[in-house]
């Protein structure tokens, strides 16, 4: 199991694949699982490294969360392995990370790309995660808060399969390392007061921005617009919504192919 300790920090990290190192930063209420479906498709091109946030999986920490922090998390896991620069994917709260890490240590980017991410957590998108998170400390099963944070995450055409559904509900039930509720509770809060809205225009890496057609907690409109004075490169993935990895692995797996190998 590797992990690393920073001053105020155990940090989890999980390494697939050889080539180029490309850091994959997870979104909120994730950790380095969520790019399973992406992994063996990333790994045949890159040297996959994949960290728990704070507050996921098996990262353990006692100290506050800040999106700062959890930058600074990425650049020591760099110098823990030893890596002067590295490509960097950020999904969705891992998009805020990604820029911060890009704002605090540009030196420490080769290119970026940042999906289903706007520079800053749209009021809709807060509100949700907050109802869903009530329902967790108010006691509501597991799976029904799972279900209706499901209706946030994935493409309509998912949920036309019952058994697709049923499946991944219980896959999230078995989860040894799922975010406890404290772990969701302080990354939200995290993000509530966090705005990255100046960051765009400061950008100094090849960016490209991947946004999912269908994605009802950052729109592709919501996105664009966050980064209209900053020179990215803009691909929607037609039928995607907010897990847009999930949603279409293979779209997803080759923009961000493509973009980091142009």
């Amino acid at each position: 199991m590797p992990v690393f300790s920073t001053s105020d920090a155990d940090i989890h990290y999980e390494i697939a694949g050889d080539g180029p190192p490309l850091l994959l930063i997870a979104g909120l209420a994730s950790d380095n699982a969520s790019w399973g479906p992406v992994t063996p498709l990333l790994s045949k091109h890159f040297k996959l490294i994949m960290p728990d946030n704070r507050g996921a999986g098996r990262t353990r920490t006692a100290a506050p969360f800040s999106v700062e922090a959890m930058a600074d998390d990425c650049a020591a896991l760099f110098d823990h392995l030893q890596i002067n620069r590295a490509h960097v994917v950020g999904h969705s709260m891992g998009g805020i990370i990604a820029m911060t890490l890009a704002a605090r240590a540009p030196e420490r980017i080769e290119k970026l790309v940042l999906a289903a991410y706007c520079a800053k957590t749209p009021a809709r998108a807060i509100s949700v995660i907050d109802t869903i998170l009530l329902l967790r400390e108010a006691g509501a099963p597991q799976e029904h808060w799972l279900r209706s944070f499901f209706h946030w995450l994935f493409k309509p055409e998912f949920f036309e399969n019952k058994n697709a559904v049923d499946a991944a509900i219980a896959l999230s039930m078995a989860y040894p390392y799922a975010q406890s509720a404290e772990g969701m509770r302080a990354q939200v809060d995290m993000l509530r007061g966090y705005d990255a809205s100046a960051l765009p225009a400061a950008l100094t890496s090849d960016t490209l921005l991947l946004a999912g057609e269908l994605d009802l907690m950052f729109s592709p409109e919501d996105i664009k617009a966050a980064f209209e004075a900053a020179p990215v490169r803009f691909e929607i993935l037609p039928g995607a919504a907010h897990s847009l990895h999930w949603d279409d692995p293979a779209g997803f797996s080759s923009n961000v192919i493509a973009f980091l190998s142009d």
